[in-house]
């Protein structure tokens, strides 16, 4: 029974919530069970913390969580400086921030390490499956949880979000870059040829994610 609802939970919170009650209610499917999807509904936000807690720690490893289709306000704060929306205008902005995007998006999932994520959210899962030796659990054992971690992360990019780095590495400011570069238009050259432009857009659309893929507001 549903007895400590937090409907001001962050979309995120409560997706790593269902996942973990999923996961330790043993329900295999909630998609395709009735009975398992009522129960993942029930119990969610027995682990809404543990979820939380997720999400800051990820955000201290310095990661942060996005939505894969950009908001309003992300392609916005995008260019705070003569760029893309002054020389390209609105519509031709957006096709050019969600292109550069998606490239640098693509290249930090085909170059990433993914063991820091996976053991923040396996020691999540150790904490969660045993509330009381949550604050004793500094062996290895959270390493069992790592498969689970990782279909955890795949669900994630299955509901529309990426965790990405907070500040672009090199490999994804090459890849925008070269985006760009595979654009006609002389404006959008002048501006993506300059890696310190693009650079910092990542870091203006990932400072302009909604509150929704952050941790609560304490």
């Amino acid at each position: 029974m549903r007895m400590y609802n937090q409907p001001s939970d962050p979309k995120i919170v409560q997706h790593f919530a269902k996942e973990f009650a999923r996961f330790l209610n043993r329900v295999q499917d909630s998609g395709n069970d009735m009975l398992g999807s009522f129960l993942v509904e029930q119990e969610w936000d027995r682990y809404a913390n543990d979820a939380n807690d997720v999400v800051k720690s990820l955000e201290i490893a310095g990661f942060v969580v996005t939505p894969r289709e950009l908001t309003d306000l992300m392609i916005a704060q995008a260019d705070q400086q003569p760029g893309a929306n002054k020389l390209m205008g609105q519509r031709g902005a957006r096709m050019y921030i969600t292109a550069v995007m998606g490239a640098m998006a693509n290249a930090w999932n085909h170059s990433r390490d993914v063991d820091l994520i996976v053991n923040i959210l396996s020691m999540a899962l150790a904490r969660a499956s045993a509330p009381s030796m949550r604050r004793d659990m500094v062996d290895s054992s959270y390493r069992r949880f790592a498969k689970t971690a990782m279909e955890i992360i795949n669900d994630l990019e299955r509901a529309g979000y990426y965790i990405m780095p907070d500040e672009a590495t090199p490999i994804m400011i090459n890849a925008g870059v070269a985006e760009t570069a595979e654009r006609a238009t002389t404006n959008v050259k002048a501006i993506g040829a300059d890696p310190e432009y693009v650079r910092k857009l990542y870091q203006n659309v990932v400072a302009a994610r909604p509150d929704d893929c952050r941790p609560r507001k304490e």
